[in-house]
Order: C-alpha cells, then structure tokens, then sequence
C-alpha cells in the first residue's frame, strides 16, 4: 500500500512528465548525487515565507573525470492540498508559480510543463568551474499542505559521457506526520519516496 501511496503522489507530481527528448540509457559514467538541504528546515511556515532548497556537489565525479559542459535534469515538482494534515488524495493538486508561490532561481534553471507554463516539473544543472549548484528559493503565496520533491532518476550527458542522477533530501526529518490517511501508509526511512519528499504546511 505503502508503493501505491507514492506512485501516487509521484504521479500527481511529475503529472504526465513531458517524454520528449527523454534520453535512453547508454551509461557510461558514475551516479551524480545531490543531496538537498532546505532553508528553513521546518513542518511549518507562514504565507510570505521564503523557503529554499540547496545542493552543491564537485564537478569531479567518483571515477575522477571532471565534467566541463553538457548539463543534467532532474524531476521535480510540487502539490499543494488544502486540509493539514492530508487526509485524501482528492485534495491533492499541483501547485503552481506565481499563484501558490513565487519561484526564484539562484543558481541552475527550470523547465516548465508544455501544457501548464506555471507548473515546474524539471531542475536542470550545469557544471561550472569545479562545481554543480541547484539553489532555488519559493516565497509562498497560499496556505496550505505542500510537498515538493517527487525525485525520479533522471540524466546528465556531455562530453565525457553520460550518468544517471541520484536526489534526495538530506534532513533531519520530511515530516511525513502531516499525512493522516491510514489506509495509504506513509514510507518509512529507506523506503521507496520516503528521502526523495520534503512535505511542510503553510499557515496564514
């Protein structure tokens, strides 16, 4: 039940992720890892908040080959729901700039959705120098229940090759607890979507 609760989030995530120019596999390099850290790490925020996510890793990978060019994407995107805590997938919905938040990019870029320009589905990155930085910042413009992540893995590709991308939130905790939906158990920590979902309330 647990799979059929994330699946399902995941899906009203990324819902029906672009598939154009999705690469096939043909990996030849090591995972890339971020681990994102959030800013301020708390259950609970105030509309007007400024809330930010953060990852930065070294351009050299594992195996010690410096990326220089090419750039990578990873699937991302957010729902917002009215009732803390959760306790229906019918009050599940995407959550969209410039209505529900206001997004500011301080280091890497976006993509949006084809059929809704206000909803983020991918951060894409890009190496500079001996480093990759994702750091972006969401001032929040409704109350509500949101969760941002959905992390699938997704690829880099450039000239030295090709790897797939590992994203996770590094925190304390992802406040699963503003779920209630009993019959749909939440993930435990090291289970399918339990690190790849940072769930927080907003309050007036």
């Amino acid at each position: 039940m647990k799979r059929i609760l994330i699946a399902s989030i995941v899906c009203l995530l990324v819902v029906s992720c672009d598939p154009k120019d999705m690469p096939t596999e043909d990996i030849t390099l090591p995972d890339i890892e971020f681990a994102f850290t959030v800013n301020p790490d708390t259950a609970y925020l105030k509309v007007g908040d400024t809330f930010a996510i953060r990852a930065a890793i070294s351009s050299k990978l594992s195996n010690g080959v410096q990326l220089t060019d090419g750039g990578g994407e990873i699937w991302f995107s957010a729902v917002r729901g009215e009732n803390i805590p959760r306790i229906s997938f019918d009050d599940i919905s995407p959550a969209l700039n410039n209505e529900d938040y206001n997004l500011i990019i301080e280091n890497g870029a976006v993509k949006w959705m084809s059929s809704n320009p206000n909803q983020l589905y991918t951060l894409t990155f890009f190496p500079t120098g001996d480093s990759i930085i994702l750091h972006y910042k969401f001032v929040f413009l409704k109350k509500g229940l949101y969760q941002i992540g959905g992390f699938q893995s997704s690829f880099y590709q450039g000239s030295k090759g090709k790897a797939r991308t590992k994203t996770y939130f590094n925190v304390a905790n992802h406040n699963w607890n503003l779920v209630d939906m009993p019959e749909n158990p939440v993930p435990k920590p090291g289970e399918y979507g339990y690190s790849e979902n940072y769930l927080f309330a907003v309050t007036d």
